[in-house]
């Protein structure tokens, strides 16, 4: 059935008149009449009873408007409901993010977005940089924050914000009261991440560029284990600095300075270019920066 001419229908049932009609749905009177002929001869049925220059609606053009009403308030329904996912007062958002993002770096940021948009259901998925980028490549996150670079065609990536990383032993592991050479932290157990994290990339990379080749390491699968470890003794890690803040101002773990200076890491936001991204998405991206 042909909405348009449906509208048409309902709209002289309910004026009373073809001329009223077609001023309401701002068209000519003979469009009008056509429009309704047009509908009665795709349904087969007679709509209006005419009689001389007045007319009323058939048994059948009775139900026909009756049902017309319904359809009517169903497409304004659907239009509402559109409207308020575009306008951000309900929908979904499916965050996905590298661990120590999601842990450090996500909470207040989520927090705040969901005070300016409360009909918005925010979900976090954390999981190393290799997992976050298929996420996002399947489809089953909207965001996607990252502590590592991705090399893949599909996925483009683009500078979010930098993060400090500290090196960091027990507090009796090695000499304090001076930065240290490289060279002095050649010995030590290394302790790292996983491969496929972003951390573990960005401290490998520090790692060469500093001309340290660790004679041990040790992997974990996640910056708080590291320091974890490295508050037992176990040996040194490069972590954020975000993850041993608490154990630095405890006293767990100490922050090693090195004579190259300071070490920081880029974090990264990525997308598919040719997906669309949803008003929830957008406004989220928009609010972090």
């Amino acid at each position: 059935m042909n909405l348009h001419l449906l509208r048409i229908f309902a709209a002289v049932v309910e004026q009373k008149s073809f001329s009223r009609a077609a001023e309401v749905q701002g068209v000519s009177q003979p469009a009008v009449s056509k429009a309704v002929r047009e509908l009665e001869d795709q349904l087969q049925v007679v709509l209006l009873e005419r009689g001389g220059r007045s007319f009323r609606p058939s048994e059948a053009g009775q139900m026909l408007y009756k049902y017309a009403r319904g359809i009517f308030a169903m497409e304004r329904a659907a239009v509402e409901a559109v409207q308020a996912y575009s306008e951000l007062e309900r929908g979904n958002l499916t965050i996905g993010a590298s661990t120590t993002i999601a842990a450090y770096w996500l909470p207040g940021l989520i927090a705040d977005f969901a005070k300016r948009y409360p009909g918005i259901r925010v979900r976090l998925l954390s999981g190393n940089t290799r997992q976050v980028a298929q996420w996002l490549i399947d489809c089953d996150v909207d965001v996607a924050l990252v502590e590592g670079g991705i090399e893949d065609e599909r996925v483009e990536v683009r500078p979010w914000r930098r993060e400090r990383m500290l090196v960091i032993a027990a507090p009796d592991a090695l000499p304090a009261g001076r930065a240290l050479e490289a060279g002095e932290l050649a010995g030590q157990l290394w302790l790292l991440r996983e491969p496929g994290s972003g951390s573990r990339g960005v401290v490998e990379h520090e790692l060469a560029r500093l001309g340290i080749q660790p004679a041990r390491t040790l992997e974990a699968g996640g910056n708080e284990i590291l320091v974890q470890m490295a508050a037992a003794g176990l040996g040194v890690a490069m972590v954020p600095e975000a993850a041993a803040a608490d154990a630095i101002a405890l006293g767990r773990v100490t922050n090693i300075p090195l004579r190259s200076g300071e070490i920081s890491r880029e974090l990264f936001r990525l997308r598919l270019p040719r997906r669309p991204v949803s008003q929830g998405a957008l406004a989220f991206e928009a609010m972090i920066g």
